[in-house]
C-alpha cells in the first residue's frame, strides 16, 4: 500500500484505507497496460512504417500504394499486418 496511514489504524477506519488501497493498485495496472499498449502500438508503427519504405523503395511506389499493399497482403492471408510487416523487414535483412 502506498499511502500514508495518519491518526493511527483504528478499526473503523480499516475498511476504507483497504478500500483506497486496492483503488489505487486498480488504477496503477490500468496506467501499466496501457503503457504496455501504447509501447506495443508504437513498435509496431515503426515497423509498419520500415516495411513500407522497403516496398517504396524496391517497387519504385508511392506510399499511398505501398500501404495498400502492405494491408492487402495480411487480408488475403488472415494475419495481422504487424507479422506480415515485420516478415518483410526480416527477409529484406535477410537478402541484403
Amino acid at each position: 500500500m502506498s499511502a500514508y496511514v495518519v491518526n493511527g489504524l483504528k478499526p473503523d477506519r480499516l475498511a476504507p484505507i483497504i478500500e483506497a488501497a486496492v483503488t489505487r493498485f486498480q488504477m496503477i495496472r490500468q496506467m501499466r497496460t496501457e503503457l504496455a499498449e501504447s509501447r506495443r502500438a508504437l513498435e509496431e508503427r515503426k515497423v509498419i512504417d520500415r516495411a513500407k519504405g522497403l516496398l517504396m523503395k524496391a517497387r519504385g511506389i508511392g506510399e499511398d500504394e505501398a500501404y495498400a499493399m502492405l494491408r492487402k497482403t495480411p487480408m488475403d492471408q488472415g494475419r495481422r499486418l504487424a507479422e506480415v510487416a515485420e516478415a518483410l523487414a526480416t527477409a529484406s535483412r535477410l537478402l541484403s
